[in-house]
């Protein structure tokens, strides 16, 4: 089996390398994973970890082996997950069962492997507010992973979304979005572009 390991040798400090396949615990399914995401904070670690480290949090893939203890998905289900072990840049990884979930048929492995930390992220913070139906809610790295799925998930909550951007590069992406208003800083200044209130 392969897998992308910390290589001080390599460009970005990362390779793909051969290793051993992972044995899954009683509470564990063994995924074959057909994408991951790839976060900055991954990245970010990787160029301190020490050589032959493992890393990769998001994943998406088939199960292969359910989990012994009956938990979880069955073999053969689609799934996302969050793996904690930050071992899932891999073509095989072991997931807790409660770390995953199975993959609706209209979505995607790769739009799916981007939800676990960005979709996570997203929803928690959401959740520390009260009342998003009417309310407007300010989004701000609107344009980022987290920021996309919380303008998303904020909408559907109800609420009027502004999005605030550092750069005008993704309006249409946010307007395609629904987002009710934007705000562009552009080097202390702030642009304001707005749509219809019906959106």
């Amino acid at each position: 089996m392969r897998a992308v390991i910390v290589d001080p040798s390599a460009t970005a400090r990362l390779s793909l390398q051969e290793v051993s396949s992972p044995v899954p615990n009683t509470n564990q399914a063994l995924v074959r994973v057909k994408a991951f995401s790839l976060n900055r904070g991954e990245v970010s670690y990787a160029q301190s970890k020490p050589a032959g480290s493992r890393i990769g949090w998001d994943i998406a893939g088939v199960i292969e082996q359910e989990a012994s203890d009956g938990s979880g998905p069955k073999s053969g289900a689609r799934v996302a997950g969050f793996v904690p072990a930050a071992d899932g840049w891999a073509q095989e990884v072991v997931v807790p069962t409660d770390k995953l979930a199975e993959i609706p048929d209209a979505v995607s492995d790769q739009d799916a492997a981007a939800l676990p930390v960005a979709g996570l992220t997203a929803l928690y913070g959401l959740e520390r507010g009260q009342r998003f139906l009417g309310s407007r809610v300010l989004v701000t790295g609107a344009s980022g992973g987290v920021g996309l799925l919380a303008c998303q998930l904020a909408k559907l909550m109800g609420a009027h979304v502004v999005a605030q951007l550092r750069t005008a590069d993704h309006l249409d992406v946010l307007e395609e979005l629904g987002v009710y208003e934007v705000v562009i800083d552009r080097e202390g200044d702030s642009v304001r572009q707005r749509w219809s209130a019906s959106r």
